[in-house]
């Protein structure tokens, strides 16, 4: 994958910048500087600078070393290339948005590109690592042409046609299966890191395994094949749970499948087509973090 790295630039503006930027200073030396590299992706953005406690966040953000944390992106993907036993193809980008958000990978035409906020939680041990995992993980998986072949769909397709193509089924293995690659690959974050959770968040999912069952299940069984997007909303599950917790879920579902179908090979997994799991998921009852 190629590897843009913006951090020299993200870095040395913050330097300069000893008081939150003006909204011209901020496009004339950030966002117009980055723009050959990642286009209109801070195309009125300042305004999120205005949440920040701009002191504290510069204090930390401009220690960011550039070349340090593209070594960490290389090992990393050098690591799920080991794993899997191919090349992942696409473009990472290595950006620092203001704690905007933290990564994303943007599937198109059968590639990649992912975003990866590196100032998001550069203070919080090894999220970096876990995140970096996780989303490198969505372009393993979702780059085997077998998936999609099954489903008969051109692994080269369009992203209108992924995300329309998106099923329930796919949804979870996929996040899940990035959620468990990142527990197995940086081992000693603490369980909550690998699924969005805090300590008390992850607590309060796992007192309401029965009631998620019941709302995932009921989603899997929709003839149209459900509506990830559901997943999301969390106030339907019933008892009030925190966001992503159908991630957490997921962890344990293909935990479970990792055991029990793949025979601890993750290679088995990353090309398993998630429609022959919909039997196996309607019969997961998440009861306990194992």
């Amino acid at each position: 994958m190629k590897i843009h790295n913006t951090l020299p630039i993200f870095v040395d503006c913050l330097k300069r910048w000893k008081e939150l930027p003006t909204a011209d200073q901020f496009e004339r030396e950030f966002a117009s500087q980055l723009a050959p590299v990642v286009g209109d992706f801070f195309e009125d953005f300042h305004s999120a600078l205005e949440d920040l406690n701009w002191e504290d966040y510069r204090g930390e953000a401009m220690h960011i070393d550039p070349v340090r944390e593209e070594a960490r992106v290389r090992s990393r993907l050098a690591q799920l290339e080991e794993l899997f036993g191919f090349k992942l193809e696409g473009e990472i980008f290595l950006l620092g948005a203001f704690t905007t958000m933290d990564g994303f990978a943007r599937f198109d035409r059968g590639r990649h590109r992912v975003y990866l906020g590196m100032d998001e939680s550069h203070g919080r041990g090894q999220y970096l690592d876990v995140l970096i995992t996780h989303e490198l993980t969505h372009v393993a998986r979702e780059t085997r042409p077998e998936i999609w072949h099954a489903l008969g769909l051109d692994p080269k397709m369009p992203r209108e046609v992924y995300l329309e193509a998106m099923s329930a089924i796919e949804h979870l293995f996929s996040e899940g299966f990035s959620c468990v690659i990142s527990e197995l690959l940086v081992p000693d974050e603490k369980p909550w890191g690998y699924v969005y959770q805090t300590e008390d968040s992850l607590k309060q999912v796992l007192q309401h395994g029965p009631a998620i069952d019941r709302y995932i299940h009921r989603e899997l069984k929709r003839r149209d094949g459900g509506d990830y997007g559901n997943f999301y909303d969390v106030d339907s599950y019933g008892p009030e749970l925190p966001d992503y917790t159908h991630y957490v879920w997921a962890w344990q579902w293909v935990k479970h499948l990792l055991r029990e179908r793949a025979g601890g090979d993750p290679r088995r997994l990353v090309v398993i087509p998630s429609a022959s799991l919909l039997q196996d998921a309607l019969k997961f009852r998440f009861v306990a973090l194992t």
